[in-house]
């Protein structure tokens, strides 16, 4: 199996000249998610039947937010060759957003006749929910307290590659200022940021690193914002790699403007889902040629990568509580598993 490599670059003031980290003269301080601990695996089955859970968050009372597919699968049938939804499938009748506690119960569901095919689910500072629905090409932001979409962005059905559409987005993240990055997608292959009010103010290309490097993204699956960084992360699935960037939210003297590379992590999978906690990145991977699925955590603050939880196919999104369980889940077998290191 090839070896997760990681390049970690610094920005000097503005933008000045990169240099890579020495990483065996950083002395590595003791952290969260170190992974010589050995990882114990289960199963964690909600009280209620679910469908293929796609996107998974934790909210502000530590419970599991599930945006799943209720009775829809994503097949052949699903999207015609124009990458238009297949309009006789409908929106989903049943609800798609299940609220677990830790106990497995589920506690909440709504969503219902909303959504065409769910995909990616962060949940904001305000505790408001943001999905990415391939099979509309929008973006959707709802509101927790009345369970409602307050926002969207894109043309509902209508792929498109301009300002104004989507072609399958993946994933979204949102910084306290209300500035929102879009993962899109599966067609268009690019990260997107915009306003508080849906206005594209940036566009993210994936970083140019050495003619070794693929210079585009192949489907940029999911991000993590690590806002205290000044940084956003890219799984570029396809690329088995993850990217990071300045998100452009510094101001003053620290502004960088967005989108400058920062760090990169190459060779580690197809990289289906990342989240940071505590300035660790931890990521989900599929099987590839090289590289067998499993977990990875990158130190953020020194590059460091190591993986854990080897073997462990099919994972699409993962999320981390409070106290760093994490959960991860499987589209085949279709099952939410909970993942601690002991």
């Amino acid at each position: 199996m090839r070896q997760a490599t990681a390049c970690l670059v610094v920005l000097f003031c503005a933008v000045a000249s990169a240099q890579p980290i020495d990483y065996d003269r950083v002395e590595e301080p003791e952290r969260s998610y170190r992974t010589e601990e050995k990882e114990m695996i289960e199963v964690f089955t909600p009280s209620k039947p679910i469908g293929q859970v796609s996107g998974i968050a934790i909210n502000a009372n530590d419970h599991i937010v599930a945006f799943h597919r209720s009775n829809r699968v994503w097949d052949e049938k699903s999207f015609n060759d124009d990458e238009t939804f297949n309009k006789a499938l409908g929106v989903i009748p049943n609800a798609t957003l299940a609220i677990i506690n830790r106990e497995k119960k589920v506690i909440d569901e709504f969503g219902a006749g909303l959504f065409y095919m769910p995909h990616g689910l962060t949940i904001d500072s305000n505790g408001d929910y943001w999905v990415t629905d391939v099979g509309s090409h929008q973006v959707h932001k709802i509101d927790a307290k009345t369970q409602k979409i307050v926002m969207s962005l894109g043309e509902k059905l209508v792929p498109g590659e301009d300002e104004t559409h989507f072609c399958k987005p993946t994933d979204v993240a949102v910084a306290k200022n209300g500035h929102i990055f879009v993962a899109d997608g599966y067609c268009n292959s690019r990260v997107l940021k915009f306003d508080a009010n849906g206005n594209l103010i940036a566009q993210i290309n994936a970083a140019f690193e050495d003619n070794q490097q693929p210079s585009e993204f192949v489907v940029p699956h999911s991000l993590s914002l690590i806002e205290d960084m000044d940084v956003i992360c890219v799984a570029d699935r396809e690329n088995q790699r993850v990217q990071c960037f300045s998100t452009g939210l510094s101001e003053g003297d620290r502004h960088v403007p967005t989108g400058i590379p920062i760090t990169s992590a190459n060779d580690i999978g197809r990289v289906f889902a990342i989240r940071e906690r505590e300035h660790y990145l931890i990521g989900a991977t599929g099987d590839s040629e090289d590289v067998q699925a499993q977990m990875f955590s990158i130190d953020m603050q020194t590059g460091r990568t190591e993986t854990f939880a080897k073997g462990l196919g099919e994972s699409h999104a993962l999320a981390i509580a409070s106290d760093g369980v994490m959960y991860v889940s499987q589209l085949e077998p279709s099952r939410l598993l909970q993942v601690r290191l002991i």
